[in-house]
C-alpha cells in the first residue's frame, strides 16, 4: 500500500468513525421522562411494615406504581420526586450518605428538590408536595 491509498483509507475511516460517534453519542434530549407522574395524590402509612426503611434512619419508599419515591433527609424532613431518572427513566434511589437522589445507570445525583447536581441528566426531577400529619405523608403534585 503506498502512502496516497494509506492516507485516503485513514481519511475515510476517520470520518466514519466520527460520524458513526456523532449520532450514537449526541445527547437525544427527547428521551427519557420529560415530567414526573400527572394527578400524583396518595398517602404513606409511616406506621405499616412497607415504611419501615423509610422511618428507621434515612430511607426510602416508592408509589405502588413506582412513579414516585418519597426520602427521610437526615433533618428528619420527608421529600418526593419522580422515581424515573429525566436521563433515560431507570428508577432513583436516595443515597443517605450524601442526601441526593442517584441514578445508577450514569452516576446522576440529584438534589433532595430534584435539581441535578451532576451527570448526564439534561433536566431536573419533578419534585412533589409532601404533607406530614400525625404518621401519615399525603404526596400530591
Amino acid at each position: 500500500m503506498d502512502r496516497k491509498d494509506f492516507l485516503q483509507l485513514f481519511v475515510l475511516g476517520t470520518a466514519a468513525a466520527a460520524t458513526g460517534c456523532l449520532g450514537a453519542c449526541s445527547k437525544d434530549e427527547s428521551t427519557g421522562p420529560t415530567t414526573g407522574a400527572a394527578n400524583v395524590d396518595f398517602t404513606v402509612d409511616l406506621a405499616a411494615a412497607a415504611s419501615a426503611s423509610l422511618v428507621a434512619g434515612t430511607g426510602y419508599v416508592y408509589s405502588s406504581d413506582n412513579a414516585v419515591i418519597v426520602a427521610k433527609t437526615s433533618a428528619g424532613s420527608y421529600v418526593a420526586v419522580q422515581a424515573p431518572c429525566t436521563h433515560e427513566g431507570v428508577r432513583v434511589t436516595f443515597n443517605s450518605s450524601r442526601q441526593q437522589f442517584f441514578c445508577a445507570q450514569h452516576s446522576a445525583y440529584f438534589s433532595p428538590t430534584g435539581a441535578v447536581v451532576s451527570g448526564p441528566p439534561p433536566r431536573a426531577l419533578k419534585q412533589y408536595t409532601v404533607t406530614q400529619t400525625g404518621n401519615s405523608l399525603r404526596i400530591t403534585g
